[in-house]
């Protein structure tokens, strides 16, 4: 094993970002990440919320949930390995075994959670049980086709903990979402095209990260997915073409294997 997959496998690619959100620039794109997924969550209503990765620790030690969500109870879920479970009101869990009860969120955050795997399709299975018909999704995610990813693997610096996990482009989340029966709501990104690791330098690329939202955006670091989970009705079932019934010949009823009597023939 070589000396990168044995770091992937000690320390999750979400507990990895949520150091890198502790970093110089972290901080200032966390902040305007959690400005967005406030903004977004500002529709979304219900009684739990349920917030996945070690970045939503992070968060709610430096900013608070509570003045961001219109949900007031919320649960704060990461992975095993990670510092989640130090905190009240927090569980260290296994991501693609939740032990939340079905349909029971109204709205779920998702931060660099499917990076934790190659083929995060458990854990999207997972949110999908917990989230309830027209619950909302907010996915965060790595995007590898930026410079801020390229900057993570090749010449780290202070982006190195981004460089763990496996890093799913955002077409490829959408067309997972959209097997499940989701609606993809708006797209939106976050961190901008250059990866600084200065803070004045950030600070001061605020007017180009405003122009690349615009013009560049998949060019941009960081990813917001947002996605409802639309309701499935079943369809009308259609009865079965006989060909006995064109030439006048009596048809049996039959819809999913089940015979229709009908009153004349009880007696």
């Amino acid at each position: 094993m070589s000396q990168s997959s044995a770091k992937d496998s000690a320390k999750p690619a979400s507990v990895a970002a949520a150091d890198w959100y502790r970093g110089p620039v972290g901080r200032l794109v966390a902040a305007d990440l959690l400005a967005m997924l406030s903004r977004r969550a500002q529709t979304a209503f219900g009684y739990h919320a349920l917030v996945l990765g070690e970045p939503g620790l992070e968060f709610e030690r430096r900013f608070g949930w509570q003045g961001r969500l219109r949900i007031d109870h919320r649960v704060l879920v990461g992975p095993r390995g990670g510092g989640i479970g130090d905190a009240v009101g927090t569980l260290p869990v296994e991501l693609d075994a939740l032990p939340i009860e079905s349909e029971a969120a109204d709205l779920v955050i998702a931060l660099h959670v499917l990076e934790d795997r190659r083929n995060p399709h458990e854990i999207l299975r997972e949110i999908d049980r917990t989230l309830r018909p027209e619950g909302r999704l907010l996915i965060v995610g790595l995007n590898p086709a930026s410079l801020l990813h390229l900057r993570a693997r090749f010449w780290p610096g202070c982006h190195a903990p981004l460089a763990l996990g496996h890093h799913h482009p955002t077409w490829r989340v959408v067309d997972w979402l959209r097997v499940l029966g989701y609606r993809i709501d708006a797209i939106e990104p976050v961190g901008g095209v250059m990866p600084w690791c200065r803070e004045n330098a950030y600070r001061r690329g605020e007017r180009s990260r405003r122009w690349s939202a615009e013009w560049a955006w998949f060019l941009n670091g960081l990813y917001v997915i947002d996605a409802t989970r639309r309701v499935a009705r079943p369809s009308r079932p259609k009865p079965a073409f006989r060909l006995s019934s064109l030439v006048g010949q009596p048809v049996r009823g039959e819809v999913a294997g089940l015979r229709r009597h009908s009153f004349t023939d009880k007696h």
